[in-house]
């Protein structure tokens, strides 16, 4: 119904509709927003600077709440896009992300959005050893145009990289060669733009710390009562774990971890999954840069619990079936019991929850936890 979309840095875009003078100034306030949920929420963009990179805070904001009303912690969530952090993909993934901020929004907590671990798939081997995996099936038409497709989207930095799909047409007549020329077509592409290799790794502890800086910075912009609330979701669930375990991180008002992993220490794996240790060991490299046993022992959550919490309360979420009941893959990847022994030794109290059908539509349901817990929360000022 409302319609004030943040233009570049936050600022307004001019010629959209107005709405009521309250919500108008709430919305000015943060330099331009996207009211949604019947205008309950509102989305703007800020950007702070981690290694002279700028990295984008979406932030969400309660709009029309009661007069009066005591103000509330705020979140900072950490939502992680593993090889989709840009591109195509990349902005449905962002898109798709915003449904945990606009729940908490709308249940009246400010949420401060920050995605890392980000780097995009086409700076990976993955879709290489993935097409040389599948090419045999290229050999059938259907299949072939499938391959294609997904392999142009997949790869894609800029807009320009779907030029290639323009040898579909052709696809009949290439044959089965149809993918390995697309594939090559988009990878030479990149490559003589300088775009592979890929950048250097991001830092994710050194984002969530600059969100985490930012968030205590603007706590009236926020209009939050000071404390602060870390949630964490998939990828990112992963990487929140480890920030809050980790000495250098502020005493938060609780923690929220959404369908994370916890755990990559691959060689402690035995039996059945020991043979599938080097793949594991292959996709946590492309993504965290993790190589050696020690390094993936200091990128696991469930083993880098390093401070007491006294009492603080943990909220560990997972899905009824994070993969579908896809085993030995659902539990090497979601399990969550060496996590929650690890916190309750260190004094945390441990709340596990199971919320959505699965690891991807789990957003769908995410409110009937958020609204419980939204009206849980202390008003009090810190």
């Amino acid at each position: 119904a409302f319609g004030v979309q943040g233009g570049a840095r936050g600022q307004p875009r001019a010629g959209l509709p107005i709405f009521p003078a309250r919500l108008r100034g709430a919305a000015a306030a943060l330099g331009g927003a996207d009211p949604w949920a019947a205008a309950m929420a509102a989305r703007s963009f800020h950007y702070t600077k981690v290694e002279d990179r700028e990295v984008q805070l979406r932030v969400f904001l309660p709009l029309g709440m009661p007069e009066g009303r005591p103000p509330k912690p705020a979140v900072v969530m950490v939502c992680g896009l593993l090889w989709l952090g840009s591109g195509v993909l990349g902005q449905i993934g962002l898109a798709f992300n915003d449904g945990f901020g606009y729940a908490f929004a709308r249940n009246g907590v400010p949420c401060v959005q920050v995605h890392t671990p980000s780097r995009h798939l086409a700076y990976t081997r993955i879709m290489d050893f993935t097409v040389c995996l599948l090419w045999p099936l290229s050999w059938f038409y259907v299949p072939r145009i499938l391959l294609i497709v997904g392999d142009v989207l997949m790869l894609s930095i800029i807009s320009w990289d779907i030029l290639p799909l323009l040898i579909l047409p052709f696809a009949g007549v290439l044959g089965p060669f149809a993918l390995p020329v697309v594939h090559l077509v988009i990878r030479g592409f990149q490559w003589l733009r300088g775009d592979i290799p890929g950048p250097k790794r991001r830092s994710h502890q050194k984002e969530i710390d600059a969100a985490v800086k930012w968030a205590q910075q603007h706590q009236e912009l926020l209009c939050s009562n000071g404390k602060l609330i870390l949630c964490g979701y998939s990828s990112g669930g992963h990487c929140a774990s480890l920030y809050a375990g980790s000495c250098a991180a502020p005493p938060f008002d609780s923690v929220v971890l959404i369908s994370g992993i916890y755990g990559l220490r691959t060689h402690t794996w035995s039996g059945f999954r020991s043979l599938l240790a080097p793949v594991f060991d292959r996709v946590f490299l492309d993504i965290l840069g993790v190589q050696t046993n020690e390094e993936r022992d200091s990128q696991s959550p469930d083993a880098m619990i390093r401070r007491e919490f006294n009492g603080q309360d943990w909220y560990i979420l997972s899905a009824k079936k994070e993969l579908m009941g896809l085993q030995p893959f659902e539990d090497i990847l979601f399990q969550t019991k060496t996590l929650c022994d690890a916190l309750l030794a260190k004094g945390a109290k441990v709340h596990r929850v199971t919320c959505g059908l699965n690891h991807w539509v789990l957003v769908l349901n995410i409110e009937e936890f958020v609204r419980p817990f939204c009206e849980g929360l202390g008003g009090e000022k810190k």
